[in-house]
């Protein structure tokens, strides 16, 4: 897998829930904004074949890796990067609070149908 496939993987797999910020092929590095609170970095060794996902905090000083005991697999095929995008995904709704998530989808979803006579 490139770097541009894993940040259109990245960008199609959350949709409305990311906003992209970079694409960094010379480190072969993606990340976004989850939920407008989550700073997501996932990044691909063409080496060895891994990759890797965490969300970062302090100025992308300290990532976490680790998610309530689930760690995100290191196999790049799709499917497996599909299973930690969900685990990430899962640990962040887990730390916001409905009332968020509820204006977060009205926001960025709902708001997009405001002219629509359905």
């Amino acid at each position: 897998m490139s770097v541009d496939e894993l940040y259109n993987l990245v960008e199609e797999y959350y949709g409305y829930k990311i906003k992209m910020r970079y694409l960094n092929p010379q480190n072969s590095e993606v990340g976004g904004i989850l939920y407008d609170s989550f700073f997501l970095k996932c990044d691909l060794n063409d080496r060895y074949g891994r990759f890797g996902a965490g969300i970062c905090f302090g100025e992308r000083k300290y990532t976490v890796t680790e998610f309530l005991g689930k760690r995100c697999s290191l196999n790049s095929d799709e499917e497996s990067i599909k299973e930690s995008l969900q685990i990430i995904d899962d640990y962040c709704r887990l730390r916001l609070p409905d009332k968020f998530l509820d204006e977060y989808y009205k926001a960025y979803v709902l708001a997009q149908y405001d002219d629509c006579d359905l």
